[in-house]
């Protein structure tokens, strides 16, 4: 029994991903990632999805280096 898949990947553009809330950032990751593997498996061709994946991802660790605070300067170094 074969499971129909939705390979329909919307392509976003850089001011939706930017407006997008962290939570729907990581849902759209899963999901290309998801729909990666499955292609992938069925022999597609999966670079389109995969230069979606590098778009969301990329934004994802702009937000990961944003969120982390600034080292603090101690007297001997860094800590």
């Amino acid at each position: 029994m074969s499971r129909k898949f939705d390979f329909d990947v919307a392509t976003f553009s850089r001011d939706q991903i930017s407006e997008m809330t962290w939570d729907n950032l990581q849902q759209e990751i899963f999901r290309i990632k998801r729909v990666i593997k499955e292609a992938a498996i069925q022999g597609r061709d999966t670079i389109s999805y995969e230069i979606e994946y590098c778009y969301l991802d990329h934004e994802r660790q702009i937000r990961n280096r944003f969120e982390q605070r600034p080292r603090k300067k101690s007297v001997g170094g860094y800590y």
